[in-house]
């Protein structure tokens, strides 16, 4: 069965302030009014949540968030990954284009990245029915826009006037988000899903460098040699990959 063209941003719905936009997409999808492709968006998020429980916190008119809404209906519970990637480039290729390209890269998992400062972050939330079939996908992107100055705890936040030198209003990047966003999930729809992979896989932070991680019960350097089809993070000299939360990135020189 094909499925009908995707129009990501069809509604845009915005706030000028709001607690978190994920949570007024899952009260859309509780109401049944939710629909494929709707966004929710605001520059003045205030209760954010980021990935292990962090929240995501922007300096008022200064950051973008916004959660896209997906009826994953093309892809099995088991294939999660498959949209993590396809989402991820789709970041990527709405804001590279703002800066220089090569600066840019995905880090592993759906984190994005300048050089070795984070710029913004992607967390994907399911929503399963009561026979466990994955009903829908509440995508939460975060991304630093006109911030001049950070929180000193933050270990690495950059922003994207602090990159280019220029104020962005976050809205028309939002939306500059919703065409590229729905020309990856087009592509992730129609074609095979070894080219989202691909390009997932060359626009991985530190690929073919050394990079510091942390497990349970050890610190270790490897290099990064690349991830699964189904989203492990693939280390020279270790036997097998690792899981999201299994480890995490210990923080680059600036």
């Amino acid at each position: 069965m094909p499925h009908p063209p995707v129009n990501i941003g069809e509604p845009f719905i915005s706030f000028s302030q709001v607690g978190s936009t994920n949570d007024e997409a899952r009260k859309a999808i509780q109401e049944n009014v939710a629909t494929h492709g709707m966004v929710f968006f605001s520059s003045n998020q205030v209760a954010g949540r980021g990935q292990r429980g962090k929240s995501w916190w922007g300096e008022p008119g200064a950051s973008l968030a916004m959660s896209v809404i997906i009826k994953p209906d093309f892809l099995t519970v088991l294939q999660q990954f498959e949209l993590n990637k396809a989402l991820s480039v789709g970041i990527w290729e709405g804001i590279a284009p703002f800066g220089e390209q090569d600066a840019f890269r995905i880090k592993w998992p759906n984190d994005l990245y300048w050089k070795n400062k984070k710029l913004g972050g992607m967390l994907i939330e399911s929503v399963l029915s009561a026979s466990g079939q994955w009903s829908w996908a509440i995508t939460g992107i975060g991304i630093n826009i006109n911030q001049e100055r950070f929180d000193p705890s933050l270990p690495n936040p950059v922003s994207l006037f602090q990159i280019t030198g220029q104020k962005h209003d976050p809205k028309q990047v939002a939306l500059a988000l919703c065409s590229s966003l729905s020309k990856r999930l087009e592509l992730l729809q129609t074609q095979d899903s070894t080219a989202v992979h691909e390009a997932y896989d060359q626009l991985l932070y530190k690929k073919g460098e050394v990079a510091q991680f942390k497990t349970a019960d050890r610190t270790f350097s490897a290099v990064v040699n690349g991830v699964t089809e189904n989203g492990e993070l693939l280390l020279e000299g270790e036997p097998v990959g690792f899981a999201n939360g299994s480890l995490e990135w210990i923080q680059q020189d600036q």
